[in-house]
């Protein structure tokens, strides 16, 4: 088994398929540590920041979760900051407004992209009353 070291050294397809070999990691796993050792090309996504960039704009949700990724990491690519610390970082605040904000059936409303969000326009047109 190839050392973390070496593995780096590879193109990142080969990489993620090297890391892959490893017990328990698949591909969001493998992305994941080829980001954080600054050798990934975008920035991988799990459910709760793929969930907040749909939200914002990002790409469109479908019922196919590899296509609504795929969707996002697309309209995303052309924004995507180039050092690899700043991605990592943006990474982990996505999946922590996920977690605590903008949360999959209860979204917080003090949240503050909320102008950008598109849930809380899915809100008013559910339960369209006047007030």
């Amino acid at each position: 088994m190839a050392d973390l070291d070496q593995i780096l050294k590879l193109p990142y397809a080969q990489a993620k398929k090297a890391l892959k070999q490893f017990p328990n990691i698949g591909d969001p796993g493998a992305e994941k540590i080829l980001m954080f050792c600054g050798a990934s090309p975008g920035m991988p996504l799990e459910w709760n920041g793929l969930r907040v960039l749909t939200r914002v704009g990002y790409g469109r949700w479908q019922k196919n979760y590899g296509a609504a990724y795929r969707s996002v990491q697309e309209a995303l690519k052309p924004e995507l900051p180039r050092k690899a610390d700043t991605i990592a970082h943006a990474h982990l605040l996505l999946r922590q407004h996920g977690k605590e904000i903008c949360r999959d059936k209860s979204p917080q409303y003090e949240c503050p992209v909320k102008e950008l969000c598109a849930y809380p326009v899915k809100e008013v047109k559910l339960f369209n009353c006047a007030i």
